[in-house]
């Protein structure tokens, strides 16, 4: 930050990349500084809960835990279409396989 708004003249923020760069400004009122998410990593099933179908909505909802960059996690749903649910279905299916390969085993 090179300046705060209040400071001399200022009305808005003014702003340098870390290590350089082009300068820029933000409205003092800080509309434009909105906090950048942290990127999520992945996704694991959350421990003790049942993935549910309903219905009525065509849905499933797979409970799971996101996995942020920052090490903090996120309890979450993965909802899936019918047709997401079948995707899923071959793609997990196709794991299986190669794992019992893996092992030696037969499927």
């Amino acid at each position: 930050m090179v300046a705060l708004p209040g400071e001399g003249s200022a009305t808005t923020y003014h702003l340098r990349p870390p290590g350089g760069g082009t300068q820029w400004s933000a409205p003092a009122d800080g509309t434009t500084l909105r906090p950048v998410p942290v990127k999520a990593t992945h996704a694991t099933l959350l421990a003790g809960r049942e993935a549910v179908y309903d219905p009525r909505a065509r849905q499933g909802s797979v409970p799971v835990e996101f996995h942020f960059e920052d090490g903090s996690t996120l309890n979450g749903a993965l909802i899936l279409t019918t047709a997401e649910l079948e995707r899923l279905y071959a793609q997990t299916s196709r794991l299986l396989d190669a794992h019992e390969r893996a092992l030696g085993g037969t499927s």
